[in-house]
Order: C-alpha cells, then sequence, then structure tokens
C-alpha cells in the first residue's frame, strides 16, 4: 500500500476541507492581479488566383477541383508560379492551400501549369541593333 502523506507535510491540501488559506495572486503585496484582453488585429490573406477553378487530375486519375494560386503577390503579370517543384491549390470548399508536387499531376496539366509559366515570364525587350 502507498504511503500516505500527512497534511502538514503538503502545503497545498488544506488543514481542514473547508479551511483554505488565501495567497496573494498579482505580483503586489496587497495582490491585485488584472486581466487585460488584448484584441488582435485581423489577418488579412491574400491569394492571386492564377486560374479559375478547374479539374486537376493527377497521375493516378484523381480530379482536384480548384484553383492555381501564386506563392507571391503578382506584380503585374508576373507571379511564381512553381517553387521547389512544387505547385499550390486553393481547392474549393477548403479555407487553405495545398501543395502538391508537380510531378504528381498529369502530363497534361504540367504541360498546362508549363504554358502559364512561359507566358508569365518577362518579356525580354527587343535590343537595338548599331548599324
Amino acid at each position: 500500500m502507498g504511503t500516505a502523506i500527512a497534511q502538514d507535510q503538503n502545503p497545498f491540501l488544506p488543514k481542514t476541507p473547508t479551511a483554505f488559506e488565501t495567497r496573494n495572486a498579482g505580483e503586489s503585496a496587497e495582490g491585485n492581479a488584472s486581466i487585460q484582453k488584448v484584441e488582435g488585429k485581423p489577418t488579412k490573406i491574400t491569394y492571386t488566383a492564377v486560374t479559375d477553378s478547374r479539374d486537376w487530375k493527377d497521375i493516378s486519375g484523381k480530379v482536384i477541383r480548384g484553383r492555381l494560386i501564386a506563392f507571391d503577390v503578382a506584380k503585374g503579370d508576373e507571379a511564381n508560379l512553381v517553387r521547389e517543384g512544387k505547385v499550390r491549390l486553393l481547392v474549393d470548399g477548403a479555407k487553405n492551400f495545398s501543395l502538391l508536387p508537380l510531378e504528381k499531376l498529369s502530363t497534361e496539366d504540367r504541360d498546362y501549369i508549363g504554358t502559364l509559366v512561359a507566358a508569365r515570364k518577362p518579356k525580354a525587350s527587343p535590343q537595338k541593333t548599331s548599324e
């Protein structure tokens, strides 16, 4: 059988069931504790959707409906669509985006993303040739 701890050895047990000692809860000697409610600012999340909602297929044929979103806020037509071999999809009905490896998407969807990436690259300005 376990050893019982005497009440005078444990400072957390009251001497009698109805006798509790009062202790200071605050930092001052009077024990004035205060709780402040701090209102947090709402977080605004901005996505740059590159495509409308469409069906995306993975290599196994599973269909995901969502929009392709950029990794950063687009500046003009420039947007980073692929990062470290992954794309971001904002799946319809979901609150957060999903990261998908590019190689897991079907060949058609990879080609489609490739054309989007190529179209969004900054166009090189034609250089004047000296005559």
